[in-house]
């Protein structure tokens, strides 16, 4: 069903996203992405039900990982997200800052690519 039959923003759709990699609620896929999705940065990850299934092999793997995003800009056909991936707790947590540059299409995501913050700048 598409996104907007929810009456979901493009905001709360790519909230949803993440938060489906964070629960492993891989059902959500199907609900905020389009048929023709794709991940750019692992490409071989196209449609829905690919996502499903790393979201489910990310949780029985990495249930540590987690997806914190701190900003979604832009309401529209191309939001990005700003926020950061960590996995672990305590001293040995690590973390990544970065961006994801998102194409909305038919009220669905339909493309993602992600790029790594520069902490130097």
């Amino acid at each position: 069903m598409a996104a907007e039959q929810h009456g979901l923003a493009d905001r709360e759709l790519v909230l949803r996203y993440f938060e489906t990699w964070n629960t492993g609620d891989s059902v959500v896929a199907g609900e905020v992405l389009h048929p023709e999705w794709r991940d750019h940065a692992p490409p071989e990850i196209t449609g829905p039900g690919d996502v499903q299934r790393a979201v489910e092999y990310v949780q029985a793997t990495q249930s540590d990982l987690r997806f914190d995003i701190s900003a979604v800009l832009n309401e529209g056909e191309l939001p990005a997200a700003v926020g950061e991936v960590s996995r672990g707790a305590g001293t040995a947590a690590t973390a990544s800052g970065l961006i994801w540059l998102i194409r909305v299409r038919d009220g669905l995501l339909a493309e993602i690519w992600t790029h790594r913050r520069d902490e130097r700048a």
